[in-house]
């Protein structure tokens, strides 16, 4: 009897088992609809349109700065909305920062507008990027004339 008895309560852990299988099979396939559906409403909520990205980014723009003579300097991104100026020389082109026309010329130009700049430069002196932040947009185009010449003539000969 014990055994039938055992029996009897194994088939009945079983049923209850694969009831309980049966509901939680049927809750992950309602949580993962649920998942499913907020994942639809999240990337139609963060999707950017390209024209919205054209708008945001329509004050940003990316220039190649060019010597006086013609030489390729590096890059620059000027963001009109924001009134800052990003210079990233060439790799192969050197330009010592710590000569007059940038510490001395370029500063005083750009303090005299009501900016400031940021110098980064390696351990040698050579510049690796200047960051100039304006109080007054209008003054970007200014500033890049200035930057021109005071790279132009900070060029170290290789």
């Amino acid at each position: 009897m014990e055994r039938d008895e055992r029996i009897k309560n194994l088939l009945m852990l079983r049923d209850f088992l694969k009831r309980r299988a049966e509901k939680l099979e049927k809750e992950l396939i309602s949580l993962r609809r649920m998942i499913e559906s907020l994942d639809e409403v999240l990337l139609e909520q963060t999707i950017v349109t390209a024209d919205k990205l054209k708008e945001t980014r329509k004050n940003i723009e990316e220039r190649k700065l060019y010597s006086d003579d013609g030489k390729f300097l590096g890059n620059l991104i000027l963001d009109r909305d924001k009134g800052t100026l990003t210079f990233t020389p060439e790799d192969n082109v050197l330009i010592n920062s710590k000569e007059r026309p940038i510490r001395s010329f370029l500063a005083r130009k750009i303090e005299e507008l009501g900016g400031s700049m940021e110098v980064e430069e390696d351990a040698r002196g050579m510049l690796r990027g200047l960051k100039v932040m304006l109080k007054d947009r209008k003054d970007v185009d200014r500033i890049v004339n200035y930057m021109r010449w005071a790279f132009s003539k900070s060029i170290v000969s290789q």
